[in-house]
Protein backbone atom coordinates (compact mmCIF):
# COMPACT_ATOMS: atom_id res chain seq x y z
CA UNK A 1 0.00 0.00 0.00
CA UNK A 2 1.19 3.57 -0.69
CA UNK A 3 1.37 5.50 2.61
CA UNK A 4 2.17 9.10 2.52
CA UNK A 5 2.79 11.41 5.25
CA UNK A 6 -0.44 12.82 4.74
CA UNK A 7 -3.11 11.08 7.53
CA UNK A 8 -5.53 10.10 6.41
CA UNK A 9 -7.80 11.13 8.86
CA UNK A 10 -6.65 14.22 9.62
CA UNK A 11 -9.41 15.49 6.86
CA UNK A 12 -12.57 14.61 8.83
CA UNK A 13 -11.16 16.94 11.52
CA UNK A 14 -10.25 19.66 8.84
CA UNK A 15 -13.67 19.75 7.78
CA UNK A 16 -15.59 19.14 11.22
CA UNK A 17 -16.32 15.80 10.33
CA UNK A 18 -18.81 16.84 7.56
CA UNK A 19 -16.11 16.44 4.69
CA UNK A 20 -18.69 14.17 2.58
CA UNK A 21 -21.33 17.02 2.49
CA UNK A 22 -21.88 18.93 -0.18
CA UNK A 23 -22.36 21.92 1.74
CA UNK A 24 -18.86 21.71 3.36
CA UNK A 25 -17.27 21.60 -0.19
CA UNK A 26 -19.12 24.47 -1.68
CA UNK A 27 -18.12 26.52 0.98
CA UNK A 28 -14.39 26.35 0.39
CA UNK A 29 -13.44 29.38 -2.20
CA UNK A 30 -11.02 29.34 -5.04
CA UNK A 31 -7.60 30.01 -4.17
CA UNK A 32 -7.96 32.81 -6.66
CA UNK A 33 -10.65 34.23 -5.03
CA UNK A 34 -13.43 33.48 -7.80
CA UNK A 35 -16.72 31.69 -6.71
CA UNK A 36 -17.19 28.61 -6.83
CA UNK A 37 -19.61 26.32 -9.39
CA UNK A 38 -23.41 25.91 -8.23
CA UNK A 39 -23.58 21.82 -7.61
CA UNK A 40 -21.17 19.55 -8.43
CA UNK A 41 -23.20 17.53 -11.16
CA UNK A 42 -22.18 20.51 -12.98
CA UNK A 43 -18.40 19.51 -13.55
CA UNK A 44 -18.08 18.33 -16.05
CA UNK A 45 -20.82 19.03 -19.51
CA UNK A 46 -23.26 16.16 -19.15
CA UNK A 47 -23.71 16.75 -22.41
CA UNK A 48 -20.32 15.57 -23.30
CA UNK A 49 -20.07 12.28 -25.73
CA UNK A 50 -16.83 11.59 -25.30
CA UNK A 51 -15.81 11.91 -21.75
CA UNK A 52 -11.97 11.34 -20.90
CA UNK A 53 -11.16 10.01 -18.07
CA UNK A 54 -7.20 9.85 -17.13
CA UNK A 55 -5.39 7.38 -14.94
CA UNK A 56 -2.53 8.83 -12.96
CA UNK A 57 -0.15 5.59 -11.63
CA UNK A 58 2.55 6.20 -9.25
CA UNK A 59 4.33 3.64 -10.70
CA UNK A 60 4.23 0.30 -12.84
CA UNK A 61 0.96 -0.77 -13.53
CA UNK A 62 1.35 -4.06 -13.94
CA UNK A 63 3.52 -4.19 -11.04
CA UNK A 64 1.52 -7.06 -9.30
CA UNK A 65 0.60 -4.70 -6.46
CA UNK A 66 -0.88 -1.74 -5.33
CA UNK A 67 -1.13 -0.47 -9.11
CA UNK A 68 -2.26 -3.45 -11.01
CA UNK A 69 -5.39 -3.42 -8.44
CA UNK A 70 -6.07 0.35 -9.58
CA UNK A 71 -5.55 -0.67 -13.29
CA UNK A 72 -8.25 -3.30 -13.18
CA UNK A 73 -10.35 -1.02 -12.05
CA UNK A 74 -9.37 1.68 -14.77
CA UNK A 75 -10.16 -1.50 -16.79
CA UNK A 76 -14.11 -1.75 -15.76
CA UNK A 77 -14.63 1.74 -16.69
CA UNK A 78 -13.92 0.46 -20.47
CA UNK A 79 -17.63 -1.01 -20.15
CA UNK A 80 -19.28 2.50 -19.71
CA UNK A 81 -20.65 4.11 -23.00
CA UNK A 82 -19.18 7.11 -24.32
CA UNK A 83 -15.71 7.06 -22.19
CA UNK A 84 -12.35 7.36 -23.48
CA UNK A 85 -9.59 5.77 -21.27
CA UNK A 86 -6.21 7.76 -20.61
CA UNK A 87 -3.61 6.05 -18.94
CA UNK A 88 -0.18 7.51 -17.26
CA UNK A 89 2.82 6.16 -15.43
CA UNK A 90 4.69 8.73 -13.71
CA UNK A 91 8.27 8.95 -12.45
CA UNK A 92 9.39 10.69 -9.28
CA UNK A 93 8.67 14.31 -9.35
CA UNK A 94 7.28 14.24 -12.54
CA UNK A 95 3.42 14.06 -11.24
CA UNK A 96 2.05 17.28 -12.22
CA UNK A 97 3.43 17.21 -15.69
CA UNK A 98 1.66 14.43 -16.49
CA UNK A 99 -1.49 15.17 -15.00
CA UNK A 100 -1.19 18.43 -17.03
CA UNK A 101 -0.54 15.98 -20.58
CA UNK A 102 -3.97 14.72 -19.41
CA UNK A 103 -5.79 17.71 -18.60
CA UNK A 104 -4.30 19.61 -22.07
CA UNK A 105 -3.50 17.23 -24.92
CA UNK A 106 -5.62 14.26 -23.97
CA UNK A 107 -8.74 16.74 -22.63
CA UNK A 108 -9.80 14.40 -19.86
CA UNK A 109 -12.48 15.65 -17.83
CA UNK A 110 -11.84 13.07 -14.84
CA UNK A 111 -8.73 12.23 -13.41
CA UNK A 112 -8.09 9.56 -11.05
CA UNK A 113 -4.33 9.98 -9.29
CA UNK A 114 -3.11 6.63 -7.77
CA UNK A 115 -1.62 7.88 -4.83
CA UNK A 116 -0.57 11.76 -4.80
CA UNK A 117 2.27 11.52 -1.46
CA UNK A 118 3.87 14.59 -1.59
CA UNK A 119 2.92 16.03 -4.57
CA UNK A 120 -0.83 16.40 -3.61
CA UNK A 121 -0.51 20.35 -2.53
CA UNK A 122 0.29 20.58 -6.26
CA UNK A 123 -2.46 18.93 -7.66
CA UNK A 124 -4.96 20.46 -5.68
CA UNK A 125 -3.73 23.83 -6.84
CA UNK A 126 -4.02 22.33 -10.72
CA UNK A 127 -7.41 21.07 -9.71
CA UNK A 128 -8.67 24.52 -8.68
CA UNK A 129 -7.01 26.02 -11.92
CA UNK A 130 -9.01 23.73 -13.82
CA UNK A 131 -12.45 23.91 -12.34
CA UNK A 132 -13.84 22.16 -15.35
CA UNK A 133 -12.64 18.51 -14.63
CA UNK A 134 -13.10 16.41 -11.53
CA UNK A 135 -9.84 15.16 -9.49
CA UNK A 136 -10.46 11.98 -7.36
CA UNK A 137 -7.56 10.68 -5.40
CA UNK A 138 -6.72 7.33 -3.80
CA UNK A 139 -6.29 8.42 -0.16
CA UNK A 140 -6.60 11.85 2.09
CA UNK A 141 -5.40 15.00 1.61
CA UNK A 142 -3.11 17.09 3.75
CA UNK A 143 -4.55 18.58 7.80
CA UNK A 144 -6.37 22.02 7.01
CA UNK A 145 -6.26 22.12 3.37
CA UNK A 146 -9.19 24.23 1.53
CA UNK A 147 -10.25 21.71 -1.22
CA UNK A 148 -11.59 22.62 -4.36
CA UNK A 149 -15.35 21.64 -4.90
CA UNK A 150 -14.15 19.08 -8.11
CA UNK A 151 -11.72 16.99 -5.48
CA UNK A 152 -12.75 13.80 -4.35
CA UNK A 153 -10.75 11.17 -2.20
CA UNK A 154 -11.77 7.36 -1.52
CA UNK A 155 -9.81 5.14 0.52
CA UNK A 156 -10.95 1.24 1.55
CA UNK A 157 -9.79 -0.32 4.48
CA UNK A 158 -7.65 -3.27 3.29
CA UNK A 159 -7.17 -3.69 7.18
CA UNK A 160 -9.86 -6.03 7.44
CA UNK A 161 -8.82 -7.84 4.59
CA UNK A 162 -5.55 -8.51 6.24
CA UNK A 163 -7.72 -9.51 9.27
CA UNK A 164 -9.36 -12.19 7.66
CA UNK A 165 -6.11 -13.52 6.26
CA UNK A 166 -4.36 -13.53 9.38
CA UNK A 167 -7.10 -15.82 10.55
CA UNK A 168 -6.67 -18.13 7.63
CA UNK A 169 -3.05 -18.15 8.16
CA UNK A 170 -3.75 -18.63 12.47
CA UNK A 171 -5.36 -22.02 11.15
CA UNK A 172 -2.74 -23.35 8.45
CA UNK A 173 0.34 -21.85 10.57
CA UNK A 174 1.74 -25.80 12.23
CA UNK A 175 4.62 -23.99 13.55
CA UNK A 176 2.70 -20.97 15.16
CA UNK A 177 4.83 -18.64 13.52
CA UNK A 178 3.91 -16.83 10.78
CA UNK A 179 6.71 -14.15 9.25
CA UNK A 180 5.56 -10.92 7.56
CA UNK A 181 7.19 -8.32 5.53
CA UNK A 182 6.16 -4.26 5.78
CA UNK A 183 7.54 -1.75 4.49
CA UNK A 184 7.74 1.17 7.72
CA UNK A 185 6.42 1.25 10.95
CA UNK A 186 4.16 3.99 9.92
CA UNK A 187 0.19 4.31 11.26
CA UNK A 188 -1.32 2.70 8.00
CA UNK A 189 0.97 0.08 7.96
CA UNK A 190 1.05 -0.96 11.66
CA UNK A 191 -2.72 -0.74 11.34
CA UNK A 192 -2.85 -3.94 8.35
CA UNK A 193 -0.24 -5.35 10.91
CA UNK A 194 -2.01 -5.32 13.76
CA UNK A 195 -5.28 -6.40 11.70
CA UNK A 196 -3.34 -9.03 10.53
CA UNK A 197 -1.75 -11.01 13.66
CA UNK A 198 -4.91 -10.19 15.59
CA UNK A 199 -6.75 -12.49 12.83
CA UNK A 200 -3.93 -15.14 13.17
CA UNK A 201 -4.57 -14.98 17.21
CA UNK A 202 -7.91 -15.67 16.72
CA UNK A 203 -8.02 -18.42 15.01
CA UNK A 204 -4.84 -19.69 17.49
CA UNK A 205 -4.00 -17.90 20.76
CA UNK A 206 -0.43 -19.16 20.83
CA UNK A 207 0.06 -18.13 17.02
CA UNK A 208 2.96 -15.01 16.78
CA UNK A 209 4.02 -12.85 14.14
CA UNK A 210 7.41 -11.74 13.25
CA UNK A 211 7.61 -8.51 11.20
CA UNK A 212 10.59 -7.57 9.32
CA UNK A 213 10.29 -3.94 8.28
CA UNK A 214 12.48 -2.93 4.94
CA UNK A 215 11.68 0.40 4.08
CA UNK A 216 9.74 2.43 1.68
CA UNK A 217 11.65 2.06 -1.18
CA UNK A 218 13.03 -1.68 -0.88
CA UNK A 219 13.90 -3.71 -3.68
CA UNK A 220 12.01 -6.42 -4.68
CA UNK A 221 15.31 -8.20 -3.92
CA UNK A 222 15.36 -6.65 -0.81
CA UNK A 223 12.20 -7.52 -0.21
CA UNK A 224 13.07 -11.74 -1.25
CA UNK A 225 15.89 -11.64 1.46
CA UNK A 226 13.69 -10.73 4.42
CA UNK A 227 11.24 -12.99 3.00
CA UNK A 228 13.82 -15.42 2.46
CA UNK A 229 15.24 -14.89 6.57
CA UNK A 230 11.54 -15.32 7.88
CA UNK A 231 11.30 -18.59 6.27
CA UNK A 232 14.99 -19.53 7.60
CA UNK A 233 14.38 -18.54 11.04
CA UNK A 234 11.07 -20.71 11.29
CA UNK A 235 7.93 -19.14 9.84
CA UNK A 236 5.92 -21.50 7.93
CA UNK A 237 3.66 -18.71 6.41
CA UNK A 238 4.84 -15.81 4.94
CA UNK A 239 2.48 -12.80 4.29
CA UNK A 240 3.52 -8.89 3.56
CA UNK A 241 2.17 -5.31 4.15
CA UNK A 242 4.05 -2.83 1.64
CA UNK A 243 3.70 -1.84 -2.41
CA UNK A 244 4.45 -5.24 -3.90
CA UNK A 245 3.88 -8.89 -2.51
CA UNK A 246 5.11 -10.97 -5.13
CA UNK A 247 8.41 -11.51 -3.57
CA UNK A 248 7.13 -12.60 -0.54
CA UNK A 249 4.76 -15.20 -2.61
CA UNK A 250 7.82 -16.29 -4.71
CA UNK A 251 10.19 -17.16 -1.46
CA UNK A 252 7.20 -18.72 0.04
CA UNK A 253 6.65 -21.25 -2.78
CA UNK A 254 10.41 -21.73 -3.18
CA UNK A 255 10.69 -22.65 0.17
CA UNK A 256 7.72 -25.06 -0.05
CA UNK A 257 5.66 -23.25 2.90
CA UNK A 258 2.39 -21.37 3.20
CA UNK A 259 1.77 -17.16 1.90
CA UNK A 260 -1.22 -14.70 1.90
CA UNK A 261 -1.32 -12.37 -0.96
CA UNK A 262 -1.58 -8.68 -1.24
CA UNK A 263 -3.37 -5.79 -3.30
CA UNK A 264 -4.15 -7.90 -6.02
CA UNK A 265 -4.59 -12.07 -7.09
CA UNK A 266 -1.22 -13.48 -6.57
CA UNK A 267 -2.30 -17.07 -6.37
CA UNK A 268 -0.18 -18.03 -9.56
CA UNK A 269 3.14 -17.58 -8.21
CA UNK A 270 2.53 -19.93 -5.05
CA UNK A 271 -0.15 -22.46 -6.35
CA UNK A 272 0.71 -24.84 -4.18
CA UNK A 273 1.00 -22.85 -1.01
CA UNK A 274 -1.01 -19.89 -1.42
CA UNK A 275 -3.95 -19.47 1.42
CA UNK A 276 -5.92 -15.96 0.56
CA UNK A 277 -4.92 -12.71 -0.11
CA UNK A 278 -6.05 -8.85 1.05
CA UNK A 279 -7.21 -7.14 -2.14
CA UNK A 280 -8.18 -3.61 -3.41
CA UNK A 281 -11.90 -3.63 -5.12
CA UNK A 282 -11.71 -0.21 -6.59
CA UNK A 283 -13.82 -1.31 -9.09
CA UNK A 284 -17.00 -0.24 -7.71
CA UNK A 285 -15.30 3.05 -6.46
CA UNK A 286 -14.24 3.94 -9.85
CA UNK A 287 -16.87 2.67 -12.18
CA UNK A 288 -19.97 4.58 -10.10
CA UNK A 289 -18.34 7.81 -9.52
CA UNK A 290 -17.15 8.41 -13.08
CA UNK A 291 -21.21 7.31 -14.35
CA UNK A 292 -22.41 9.95 -12.02
CA UNK A 293 -20.35 12.41 -13.24
CA UNK A 294 -20.77 12.36 -16.79
CA UNK A 295 -24.51 12.22 -15.89
CA UNK A 296 -24.18 15.68 -14.24
CA UNK A 297 -25.54 13.87 -11.14
CA UNK A 298 -24.32 14.52 -7.73
CA UNK A 299 -21.30 12.49 -6.40
CA UNK A 300 -19.76 12.06 -3.38
CA UNK A 301 -16.49 14.15 -2.77
CA UNK A 302 -15.15 11.41 -0.06
CA UNK A 303 -15.85 7.31 0.09
CA UNK A 304 -15.20 5.03 2.72
CA UNK A 305 -15.22 1.69 3.51
CA UNK A 306 -14.14 -2.00 3.88
CA UNK A 307 -16.51 -4.58 3.27
CA UNK A 308 -19.24 -3.24 3.90
CA UNK A 309 -19.08 -0.41 0.48
CA UNK A 310 -17.35 -3.51 -1.45
CA UNK A 311 -13.72 -1.66 -1.51
CA UNK A 312 -12.11 -4.96 -0.51
CA UNK A 313 -12.45 -8.68 -0.59
CA UNK A 314 -10.19 -11.58 -0.23
CA UNK A 315 -8.72 -13.78 -2.67
CA UNK A 316 -10.34 -17.05 -3.60
CA UNK A 317 -9.04 -19.25 -1.00
CA UNK A 318 -6.21 -22.06 -2.23
CA UNK A 319 -5.89 -25.76 -2.14
CA UNK A 320 -3.89 -25.60 1.44
CA UNK A 321 -7.04 -23.69 3.15
CA UNK A 322 -9.13 -26.38 5.47
CA UNK A 323 -12.70 -26.54 5.78
CA UNK A 324 -12.93 -24.81 8.92
CA UNK A 325 -10.51 -22.06 8.07
CA UNK A 326 -13.18 -21.20 5.30
CA UNK A 327 -15.81 -21.43 7.62
CA UNK A 328 -14.46 -19.26 10.47
CA UNK A 329 -13.29 -16.70 7.82
CA UNK A 330 -16.58 -16.30 5.74
CA UNK A 331 -18.41 -15.74 9.17
CA UNK A 332 -15.83 -13.13 10.39
CA UNK A 333 -16.01 -11.43 7.07
CA UNK A 334 -19.86 -11.34 7.03
CA UNK A 335 -19.50 -9.89 10.55
CA UNK A 336 -17.48 -7.31 9.48
CA UNK A 337 -19.43 -6.52 6.10
CA UNK A 338 -22.65 -5.86 8.22
CA UNK A 339 -21.35 -3.85 10.97
CA UNK A 340 -21.54 -6.61 13.96
CA UNK A 341 -18.03 -6.45 14.42
CA UNK A 342 -14.65 -5.06 14.49
CA UNK A 343 -11.13 -5.84 14.01
CA UNK A 344 -10.37 -3.81 16.64
CA UNK A 345 -12.37 -4.65 19.49
CA UNK A 346 -11.04 -4.72 23.46
CA UNK A 347 -9.76 -5.50 25.42
CA UNK A 348 -6.53 -5.25 23.71
CA UNK A 349 -2.70 -5.34 24.95
CA UNK A 350 0.40 -4.69 23.08
CA UNK A 351 3.32 -6.73 22.53
CA UNK A 352 4.95 -4.92 25.97
CA UNK A 353 1.20 -5.85 27.76
CA UNK A 354 -0.04 -2.40 28.20
CA UNK A 355 -4.02 -2.07 27.04
CA UNK A 356 -4.18 0.28 23.90
CA UNK A 357 -7.86 -0.69 23.74
CA UNK A 358 -10.05 -1.05 26.42
CA UNK A 359 -12.57 -3.80 27.02
CA UNK A 360 -15.74 -2.50 25.64
CA UNK A 361 -14.10 -0.26 23.24
CA UNK A 362 -14.20 -0.66 19.24
CA UNK A 363 -12.21 1.22 16.89
CA UNK A 364 -13.95 1.16 13.06
CA UNK A 365 -12.37 1.90 10.12
CA UNK A 366 -13.07 5.94 10.45
CA UNK A 367 -11.62 6.25 13.86
CA UNK A 368 -8.77 8.71 14.04
CA UNK A 369 -7.12 6.81 16.84
CA UNK A 370 -6.47 4.44 14.04
CA UNK A 371 -4.45 7.29 12.17
CA UNK A 372 -2.29 7.48 15.47
CA UNK A 373 -1.46 3.71 15.66
CA UNK A 374 2.31 3.25 17.17
CA UNK A 375 2.18 0.12 18.89
CA UNK A 376 2.47 -3.66 17.84
CA UNK A 377 -0.33 -5.94 18.75
CA UNK A 378 0.53 -8.71 21.78
CA UNK A 379 1.87 -11.83 19.80
CA UNK A 380 3.97 -9.06 17.11
CA UNK A 381 7.85 -9.09 17.41
CA UNK A 382 10.07 -6.80 15.21
CA UNK A 383 13.07 -8.70 13.75
CA UNK A 384 16.03 -6.81 13.34
CA UNK A 385 17.83 -6.61 10.00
Amino acid sequence: MKTSTHNRRDVLRACGGAFGATAMLLAAPRASGQSAPSTPGSLPDPGSSNLGVGVLYCGDRADFGFNQAHAEAARALTGLPGLRLEEREHAAGTLAATAEELLGPQGCRVVIVTAAGDALPGLLAQADAHRDTVFLFSGAPLDRDRLPINTGFFEGYIEEAQHISGLVAGYASRAKTIGLVASHPAPDVLRCVNAFALGARRADPAAALRVAFVGESATPRQVAEAARALAEGGADVLAAQLDGARPVCEVAEAHGILCCGLHTDLSAFAPQGFLTGAEWAWEKAYAEAVALIAAGKPWKHLRQGGFDQGFVRNTAYGPAVAVEARAHADAARMQLANGNAAVFRGPIQDNTGRTVVAKGKALRGGDAELGRMVWLADGVTEVAR
